[in-house]
């Protein structure tokens, strides 16, 4: 069963299935009829830290003393699952854009129904209940290994915990603040590989890229916008891995030089997860800019032989001045140009740096732990008063 045009231009990657099911249920809708994120993301925080520190809270009072932050904890549920959420309305608007392009820029002319299929396809997967009920289920059990350290292995174990005072907290934290963010980061990735497969199957449409086209990339570059919304999810793990780490930093005395090159492998695995799937279409980019070369290589052999034969090889230039000859020679060259650096794979500098900055910016903070805060601050004060380093 195909979708219609229409309905296929109304394409969203993230808005169905049960969870979003529920949050309609619970009437968190725009006027639009869009998922409300915002609010989505207000209720699920205050359900997932909310109890937990009013547990604390309590604990402090009757054991008369403050317990240790735990950053994993606090990044978790304050700083990933906005971000969780903030990638679904993202990925909304990103791939709801690429599908409408591909259709309005006439890429999938005469392969319409083959186009509608793709999308039904991902659609259906989209919305199946099954593998959102694994992916709670999953997230359930995980937790409990995490928290609770069943089975005696020692990986799953942290250095930081919730104190064991906190009952209260530890058994919330086990049994649904821990889960639900656990699921949001399974979702998020289930959603993506509907999209990796759905990128793969359009690189096997016979799309036509142009070599002339500005974007440098065929006119296709617009298939990157998804990856760079992929970006939130990528920070949501980053701002959990940051939180691990500042824990042992703090707590185990970890050096924060002995972190460099595990930060360096996270953003090289961002970089290769969010733009790694475009690469289905680098081999279609690569023929269009071989053929491009030599229909446009023989075009300009042919132009400047009659523009030579015609203004050079004779002396008489009384009509150069205004001639539109040259600003024709210009603007071959200029295509030609265009050709010569066209890339290989459809996305450009700007998603590799939006990326990597999703990666990298959350471990800011547990870079500067390093510094001592006394120096931090005279440098600071040093840069804002303009003295020389």
């Amino acid at each position: 069963m195909f979708l219609s045009m229409s309905a296929a231009r109304d394409f969203s990657l993230v808005d169905g299935g049960p969870f979003c099911a529920l949050l309609r249920h619970f009437g968190w809708t725009r006027r639009d009829g869009r998922i409300d994120y915002l609010r989505a993301c207000i209720v699920v925080v205050a359900v997932a830290w909310g109890p937990l520190l009013v547990a604390t809270l309590s604990a402090r009072v009757m054991v008369g003393h403050a317990f240790a932050i735990d950053w994993g904890v606090h990044a978790r549920l304050l700083v990933a699952i906005p971000l969780l959420l903030l990638a679904d309305a993202s990925l909304h608007e990103r791939t709801r854009f690429v599908v409408d392009q591909l259709v309005a820029d006439r890429w999938v002319t005469h392969q319409q129904e083959r186009f509608d299929g793709i999308v039904a396809r991902a659609v259906r997967h989209r919305d199946a209940v099954v593998p959102e009920v694994l992916l709670l289920g999953i997230a359930l059990a995980a937790s409990q290994v995490i928290v609770w350290g069943f089975g005696g292995l020692p990986f799953t174990r942290r250095l930081v915990t919730l104190d064991r005072h906190l009952a209260a907290a530890r058994w919330w934290y086990a049994l649904v603040a821990l889960p639900l963010f656990q699921f949001l980061v399974y979702r998020a990735l289930f959603r993506w590989g509907i999209w990796i497969q759905m990128l793969w199957r359009l690189s096997r449409l016979r799309l036509q890229p142009m070599a002339t086209h500005p974007d440098l990339a065929g006119g296709l570059e617009f298939l990157s916008w998804p990856s760079i919304g992929f970006g939130h999810v990528i920070a949501a793990l980053s701002a959990t891995q940051a939180g691990v780490w500042a824990d042992q930093v703090i707590y185990a005395g970890l050096k924060v030089t002995e972190l460099k090159w595990q930060a360096l492998v996270f953003a090289l695995a961002g970089l290769v997860v969010a733009l790694g799937p475009l690469l289905v279409v680098s081999g279609r980019l690569w023929r269009c800019q071989i053929d491009g070369q030599h229909q446009y290589g023989s075009l300009a052999t042919d132009y400047t032989r009659l523009f030579h034969a015609r203004w050079l090889a004779q002396r008489e230039r009384n009509d150069v001045l205004g001639s539109a000859d040259l600003q024709s020679l210009a603007d071959l060259a200029g295509g030609y140009e265009v050709v010569a650096k066209m890339r290989f794979v459809p996305f450009g500098p700007r998603a590799v740096i939006a990326i990597a900055a999703a990666a990298v910016a959350p471990m800011v903070p547990v870079a500067l732990l390093g510094v001592p805060l006394d120096q931090l601050l005279a440098k600071l004060a040093g840069t804002l008063l303009g003295k020389p380093g």
